[in-house]
């Protein structure tokens, strides 16, 4: 932790000076490409490479913020006072190298986010599951009380030009921050929502009490308001951490309280009591319980915001899910394609509990499982989720960087649906094979998943050609 502790003092430091020239490694991500946004409304000069362009990318090209294909040692001037990289970039990398033999400043992405937000009037959402939509709910919400505000969300969302975008005049930035590398430990905003906290990210982090300790941690060092899902047993269990935390869900301990949840295709509807006091129904275009939850910490964070109820249920009645959560994608001979993000089995769950929702024949899904840990970690887990889905095909476990475990493998997940008994599921060498394979099944009226966080989105890009 010191490493880290001075990895985060030094970007503080570096933020509090004079704007310079910053480079960025892996501009293409999300996080990277939001935090490369920021920097540049912050007066830095920004520039950055990844391995390939893509659409955001592009984007950054568009806010004049130029970056380079491939990596590469010159990629680092003479100049560049700071460089920043994803976790996944070993210290040992030829550019990371330059840089600090230039005398740049090497730091994490997820150091520099904290560290950018120290100074500022941050609000941090984070949790296992639902921070990303819950970020969005708050950055709208956020957007239209105070035209001021900037926000930096975890993938594209619909409305909106790239993933984040600059505060002005000491407006409130929100903030969707990570906690697979450990660093959410460093934050210290003005405020922060946890949605949920279930254990994750098992490359990073030895067992549960290490992973929940990150979340401890940001609660100590938040330092005005502490929003949290009431539902969530242990986020109740963190959060209770600080007596004046705002818990926020259906639970009848919950300060913002959602009440007679009613679901509709495409959608969920719920009264909402705030300290016993009924406000009206909230109205919400996102199908599923877990999204109701979400927009209930997003109203908890508007209350100790002090932003008005009805601005806030009417940002929530027009709002639209970022990309891959339950996106529909496409059609088939009458069957519906959805796209879902969801790699976790609580995220899996909370999908197909959203799904059932919207009118079908059947359900059918290609499920690409995301890293060799977490895959033997939590792998008989995986075929209870799926409860509901008619038949399953099981592509290879989308690596990120690890190497293959006894345990985590596909075949290792199809024992254990086998041992399950339901889903009927099917390993599939290839995604042209499982694309064929789901083609060949579906039915007008059935509804076809593509699920996981790999890239089983070129399975989505299929379906929407």
């Amino acid at each position: 932790m010191k490493a880290g502790a001075e990895e985060y003092e030094a970007a503080s430091a570096i933020l509090r000076g004079k704007p310079g020239r910053v480079h960025l490694m892996g501009a293409g991500g999300v996080g990277v490409a939001a935090l490369a946004r920021l920097l540049k409304g912050l007066g830095w000069r920004v520039g950055g490479c990844d391995l390939a362009e893509n659409s955001l990318t592009r984007w950054l090209a568009s806010e004049d913020i130029p970056v380079g294909v491939g990596h590469a040692p010159d990629h680092v001037a003479a100049s560049c006072d700071w460089l920043i990289h994803t976790a996944a970039a070993p210290a040992n990398h030829p550019e990371i190298r330059a840089a600090a033999g230039g005398g740049a400043l090497v730091t994490r992405r997820g150091v520099a986010l904290a560290a950018l937000v120290r100074d500022l009037d941050g609000i941090v959402v984070c949790g296992t599951h639902g921070k990303t939509t819950t970020t969005a709910m708050i950055a709208e919400i956020a957007r239209r009380a105070d035209p001021r505000a900037g926000w930096a969300i975890g993938a594209e969302t619909p409305g909106r030009a790239g993933v984040a975008e600059p505060p002005r005049d000491g407006g409130p930035l929100v903030v969707e921050a990570d906690e697979s590398d450990g660093t959410l430990a460093f934050y210290e905003p003005r405020a922060a929502a946890i949605t949920n906290v279930d254990f994750d990210h098992m490359e990073h982090f030895a067992d549960e009490r290490e992973f929940f300790a990150v979340f401890r941690a940001v609660v100590e060092r938040t330092r005005g308001p502490l929003v949290f899902g009431a539902d969530d047993a242990r986020a109740r269990e963190i959060a209770g951490a600080r007596s004046d935390a705002i818990g926020c869900g259906f639970d009848p301990s919950s300060a913002v309280r959602g009440l007679a949840p009613e679901r509709f295709s495409g959608g969920i509807a719920f009264d909402l009591e705030i300290e016993g006091r009924r406000r009206g129904r909230v109205v919400l275009p996102a199908p599923g319980l877990h999204n109701a939850r979400n927009a209930l910490v997003a109203l908890g964070v508007a209350r100790a915001r002090g932003w008005p109820f009805e601005l806030a249920r009417a940002a929530l009645a027009e709002f639209r899910p970022a990309r891959r959560r339950l996106e529909r994608v496409g059609e088939w001979e009458g069957a519906r394609v959805y796209s879902d993000y969801a790699h976790h089995p609580t995220e899996i769950r909370a999908l197909l509990d959203a799904a059932r929702d919207i009118p079908h024949r059947r359900i059918l899904a290609i499920f690409q499982p995301h890293r060799y840990t977490r895959t033997k970690a939590l792998g008989r887990d995986f075929p209870p989720a799926f409860e509901g889905v008619e038949r399953l095909w099981l592509l290879p476990v989308y690596a990120a960087s690890e190497a293959p475990i006894e345990g985590g493998t596909s075949e290792d997940l199809l024992r254990h649906f086998q041992r399950h008994g339901r889903p009927p599921a099917m390993l599939t060498e290839t995604m042209d094979e499982a694309w064929a394979a789901l083609r060949a099944e579906l039915r007008p009226g059935d509804l076809a998943l593509l699920v996981g966080a790999g890239d089983i989105q070129r399975l989505a890009e299929r379906a929407a050609g």
